[in-house]
């Protein structure tokens, strides 16, 4: 993991052309750009996931991002699962984004990110978890349509001794604005012995609609064996 971590510093570090990648990747992982001032986007996922106990269960998500300024966002996020027993209120994700100057101007694009999770009993299989997580956002372009993004997460439990840990993310996609983009995403915390990759592919289709399809594959043994996720994207 180490050399992973290398290599793509390296990459962010080399020589970048400009190019708007604003969207968020499909699992979550958050990109340097933010809205425009009063731009506003809804979103509604589906997704199935088999756990590690070998059972699958249904997720269905409803999301909105809104520009507050033209470089600080907010979002939000609210989750019901179905285990075949009816449904149940499985998490809220509630997050501010701030970037630091305009995409170019420094040789990596900075951001700083706040969020608050709450997951509920349903969710995690044992007691209710509140975690507060402060991000760094790293973001290189490496040319005109491939972007390369790193996320640095510091989540803060609320719930027990309150300990800082430490988790990542890593996005690739290509290209930045056409019909048909690809991406990737190594996600990974390692206090809990973690890490997926998701693969994923969008759809621009037009009146600004979005589709997203991708599948998670867990790499330990404490992780969702496998994740398939669709989310629609429209802005307003």
């Amino acid at each position: 993991m180490k050399g992973t971590f290398g290599v793509v510093l390296i990459l962010l570090l080399l020589p970048s052309v400009t190019f708007a990648h604003r969207d968020d990747y499909l699992d979550e992982t958050f990109v340097y750009l933010t809205l425009g001032r009063h731009e506003f986007e809804i979103e509604g996922w589906a997704e199935a996931r088999r756990g590690a106990d070998h059972r699958t269960v249904g997720w269905y998500t409803g999301a909105f991002e809104y520009g507050l300024s033209s470089h600080w966002m907010a979002d939000a996020a609210a989750q019901i699962l179905h285990r075949g027993d009816g449904f149940q209120f499985g998490r809220l994700r509630v997050e501010t984004r701030a970037r630091f100057a305009e995409e170019g101007k420094w040789p990596l694009g900075v951001a700083a990110s706040t969020e608050y999770e709450h997951e509920t009993r349903a969710s995690t299989g044992v007691e209710s978890e509140d975690v507060l997580t402060p991000r760094l956002v790293l973001s290189r372009d490496l040319s005109r349509e491939l972007n390369t993004t790193l996320n640095l997460d510091f989540p803060i439990r609320l719930s027990c001794e309150r300990e800082m840990t430490f988790a990542y993310a890593l996005g690739v996609r290509y290209p930045a604005e056409t019909v048909v983009r690809v991406g990737t995403e190594l996600k990974g915390d390692p206090s809990e012995h973690t890490a997926t990759v998701f693969p994923q592919a969008w759809f621009a289709l037009p009146k600004r609609l979005t589709l997203k399809f991708g599948t998670g594959i867990g790499l330990t043994s404490r992780t969702d064996r496998w994740v398939a996720r669709a989310v629609a994207e429209i802005e307003l």
